[in-house]
Parts: structure tokens; sequence; C-alpha cells
């Protein structure tokens, strides 16, 4: 069954970094389809059989960690904590 699995990745700056992860998630088993956007850093993957775990952890050995989901949550939490102590 074709699935699909999309995540934003931190480290994108240029369009070499868009190449490599392309390049290397699209040579996995499985992968018939890589699209990642500079602007967004958004990794978006189709294929078959995908696993997000190992997904996530090619990404991350390649540079580009993906961003934890509540991560602009715990900017604004940690910016407000620094307010406070202030």
């Amino acid at each position: 069954m074709l699935t699909s699995f999309d995540t934003r990745v931190q480290n994108i700056k240029c369009s070499g970094c868009v190449n490599t992860i392309e390049r290397n998630i699209g040579a996995m088993p499985g992968v018939q389809h890589v699209s990642v956007s500079q602007a967004t850093g958004m990794v978006s993957i189709t294929g078959v059989g995908l696993n997000p775990t190992v997904l996530k952890e090619k990404l991350a050995a390649l540079g580009y960690p993906p961003e934890e989901k509540n991560n602009l949550f715990k900017k604004m939490k940690t910016s407000i904590q620094c307010a406070f102590k202030q």
C-alpha cells in the first residue's frame, strides 16, 4: 500500500541540502518519491512500507533532524519564562 510521510526538518540552507535529502532518502527501499521545500523545511516522502522511525533516523544522520511537533510551543514557553524571570 502506498503511504506518505511528511515532516519539517532543520538545517536546510541551500539547493545542495535539498539534493542531498532527495538523493539519499530516494535511494532507500520502498521510497518512490521525495519532495523537499527549502523555503519551509518540509520533506514529503511517498512509498511502500515506509517506516517513519527509520526515515527520521536517516534524515538526522544526514544532518537534517526532524523538528519536534511542539517546537513552536517550546520556543514560546521559553520566551515567556525568560520574560517573567526579569
